[in-house]
C-alpha cells in the first residue's frame, strides 16, 4: 500500500522547492533556520503534493480496546492517508461511545459516518525530526554543540515510540539534515542509527536523499532520511 521511497521523494521535494524559491528570492534566512514546527508546513506541501490526505498531530489508535482520549494518547506529527480517503476512525472515542449506549434504547442503532474513513492501519504514520550541525541559538547562527546526540535521540526516541503502536503498521521517523556537505550526512546518519540500535530501537530499513542549500549559517546540504519501524 505504501512505498516508503514515494514518501521520502515527496517530503524531499517539498523541502527542496522552497529552497528553490528562497535562492531565486535572495533570502537572508533558509531552510536550517526555521523552528521544526514552521518545517512542517514545508514538508506538508510536499506531501499534499502526491494526492494524500495529510492530517496534523494525530493522536495515536494505542492498543487494541484502548479507550482513552484524546489528550491523554501521544501524538504523531503527520499520518497521511491514501488517496480518496478523507478522516481516520478514532477506536477509542468508538468504543466510549459504545459503552455510553449500552443498556440504552440506541444500543443497536448503527452508528454512521461519512464516507472516506480510513482505519489506523490505512495510514502512514510519520515522525520528524530536524537536527542541523550548524543552528541558530537565540537568533545567532553558531555550530550546533549537541549536534551528534540530538540526532541519536531522535532517532532512537521517535522508533521506541512508534514500537509500542501495533496499529500503525506504516510507519517511520523521517530526519531532516543540515550538514557541511553530504559526506558528514551519510557518515553521522549511520553512526547514529548503530547507536540507535544500541538503545533498543530496531528499524527494518532507511533511505535518504540530498540535494544543496544555500550556506547561510554554515550548512550547505539537506539531507531527508526515512527510517522504516521494524515490523511486530
Amino acid at each position: 500500500m505504501w512505498d516508503p521511497g514515494e514518501v521520502l521523494a515527496a517530503a524531499s521535494a517539498g523541502l527542496a522547492a522552497r529552497e528553490a524559491e528562497w535562492r531565486a528570492e535572495q533570502a537572508v534566512r533558509g531552510l536550517d533556520s526555521l523552528s521544526e514546527l514552521d518545517l512542517h508546513g514545508v514538508l506538508e506541501a510536499g506531501l499534499c503534493g502526491c494526492g494524500w490526505c495529510v492530517l496534523r498531530e494525530q493522536p495515536y489508535p494505542g492498543p487494541a480496546g484502548s479507550r482513552a482520549f484524546r489528550r491523554e494518547r501521544e501524538r504523531c506529527d503527520f499520518a497521511l492517508l491514501p488517496a480518496g480517503l478523507t478522516w481516520l476512525r478514532d477506536g477509542p472515542a468508538t468504543l466510549r461511545e459504545r459503552d455510553a449506549r449500552a443498556g440504552t434504547l440506541f444500543e443497536r442503532v448503527p452508528t454512521e459516518e461519512p464516507a472516506g474513513a480510513a482505519d489506523p492501519e490505512d495510514a502512514y504514520w510519520l515522525e520528524v525530526k530536524v537536527v542541523g550541525q550548524h543552528a541558530p541559538r537565540q537568533g545567532v547562527p553558531e555550530p550546533n554543540a549537541a549536534y551528534a546526540a540530538e540526532l541519536v535521540r531522535a532517532i532512537s526516541e521517535d522508533l521506541l515510540k512508534l514500537a509500542k503502536e501495533p496499529r500503525a503498521t506504516h510507519a517511520g521517523v523521517l530526519l531532516v539534515m543540515f550538514t557541511e556537505d553530504e559526506a558528514t550526512a551519510a557518515h553521522d546518519l549511520d553512526v547514529a542509527l548503530h547507536r540507535a540500535l544500541d538503545r533498543g530501537a530496531a528499524f527494518r530499513g532507511y533511505r535518504r536523499t540530498t540535494f544543496p542549500v544555500l550556506d547561510r549559517i554554515g550548512n550547505s546540504c539537506c539531507t531527508t532520511a526515512l527510517v522504516e519501524r521494524a515490523l511486530a
